[in-house]
């Protein structure tokens, strides 16, 4: 397995379960089957850049957001599934959600700072 495929396949997931699909559901907008899906989000297969493109239009996400590198993930385990869990619930907000959640954030690292 690749670091690339490993990587992409993480996102995938990520986005399909912000979006509250399952694989098979999934699978069902893009014609493949599940466990292929499944083998994707697992990084043991390669995909084709047209592939990448249907999962990422189904998503309803740029391909170049599957392809990011996410430097702001730490080498931490832990901090990292944290990480990947508030990635997921954020990404089902609205605009206007996460702009409240955004000052609640902000006034609540002022607190910690006094």
């Amino acid at each position: 397995m690749s670091k690339i495929n490993l990587r992409v396949g993480k996102k995938i997931r990520l986005y399909r379960k912000a979006k509250k699909l399952t694989q098979e559901e999934l699978g069902e907008q893009l014609r493949i089957d599940y466990s292929y899906l499944g083998r994707i989000e697992r990084g043991e297969v390669n995909i084709t850049i047209e592939t990448l493109d249907k999962i990422a239009n189904s998503l309803n996400i740029t391909p170049s957001q599957l392809l990011e590198d996410d430097k702001h993930y730490s080498k931490d385990k832990l901090k990292t599934d944290i990480l990947e869990k508030i990635d997921t619930t954020l990404l089902s907000l609205s605009s206007k959600e996460l702009e409240v959640l955004h000052r609640l954030i902000k006034d609540a690292l002022v607190f910690k700072e006094l």
